[in-house]
């Protein structure tokens, strides 16, 4: 049994549809709080108070805010958030690179906390693990020749 050409092409537009609105319901909320916590200097504060956790890791402050958003929301959500501090704070490349660096090795800890959750995993271990894991990463790669040579 085989689907029709027409069926495939309508099954991809819908569901490319259904994923982008899917997105678009978070992404965009996401973008106005992120613009609220601009306007009332929340972001600095919490970017302030976190500044010695961002020098360890090699990162400037304006780095921690969308760093905090991938960590927990996960990259797609974290990426949204970088490209709009980035418009008014803009973000070095080895800041970008490194936030990258920490995003892959450790993202979406309340989605895949709840997989792995199901999955029967002890939760509270796996994300310490892998927030341990990302951090001593991010810190070893932020002393690399190639991060500390990184221009703008």
């Amino acid at each position: 049994m085989s689907a029709g050409f027409d069926v495939i092409i309508r099954e991809m537009l819908t569901g490319s549809l259904s994923t982008i609105i899917s997105v678009m319901k978070v992404l965009i909320p996401l973008m106005i709080i992120v613009e609220i916590l601009m306007v009332y200097k929340v972001i600095e504060r919490m970017a302030g108070s976190l500044e010695g956790i961002g020098r360890i890791l090699g990162m400037s402050r304006n780095a921690i805010f969308p760093l905090l958003v991938g960590v927990v929301m996960g990259v797609t959500y974290g990426a949204g958030t970088i490209i709009e501090i980035n418009k008014r704070t803009p973000l070095s490349r080895k800041d970008m690179a490194l936030v990258a660096v920490f995003m892959y090795l450790c993202h979406g800890i309340i989605e895949t906390g709840f997989l792995f959750y199901v999955a029967g995993a002890n939760v509270l271990v796996v994300t310490l693990g892998r927030l341990l894991f990302a951090f001593l990463v991010t810190m070893l790669a932020a002393r690399l020749p190639y991060f500390r040579n990184m221009t703008d």
